[in-house]
């Protein structure tokens, strides 16, 4: 653990100035996910979402978005379980689903939940990292029900 945190200093002091520019931006629209105003609220989630779906296209390793939202995760689920409008809900629930991704525990399916909870998009624009992502999670859940 202690090595990750340093691992982690390590390479926020090497990143790029377009680097450090999208981490920025990332932490503004995670703070903007939580703004009182439906509008902006609304504005932030789409900017998230379009930043990650352009990152995800092809996955050879954790594209950056994902990366600086990761420290975010657990505040974004608070946002998501506090929302009260379900536009915001929905859109906050799909990026929830994708970084799931990189974040959750095993065994908790947590992809599978927020994208059940998220939008009925086509899961596909995403990348195939996260349908393959998925659909592993579908085969856990599936075998644990037969399980029961």
């Amino acid at each position: 653990e202690e090595k990750k945190e340093k691992k982690d200093k390590k390479e926020e002091d090497e990143l790029s100035e377009e680097d450090k520019a999208l981490q920025e931006q990332m932490e503004l629209l995670v703070t903007r996910c939580s703004d009182p105003e439906p509008e902006l609220r609304k504005a932030a989630l789409n900017s998230m979402i379009s930043e990650i779906r352009t990152s995800t296209s092809s996955m050879t390793s954790v594209p950056k978005p994902l990366k600086f939202l990761r420290t975010h995760y657990a505040p974004l689920k608070e946002v998501h379980a506090a929302a009260s409008d379900s536009e915001t809900k929905t859109l906050l629930a799909d990026v929830l689903s994708v970084l799931a991704m990189t974040k959750s525990e095993q065994g908790k399916h947590e992809s599978l939940d927020y994208r059940l909870l998220g939008s009925q998009d086509d899961v596909g624009s995403w990348g195939h990292e996260y349908v393959r992502h998925l659909a592993a999670e579908i085969g856990e859940e599936y075998n644990e029900r037969l399980a029961a």
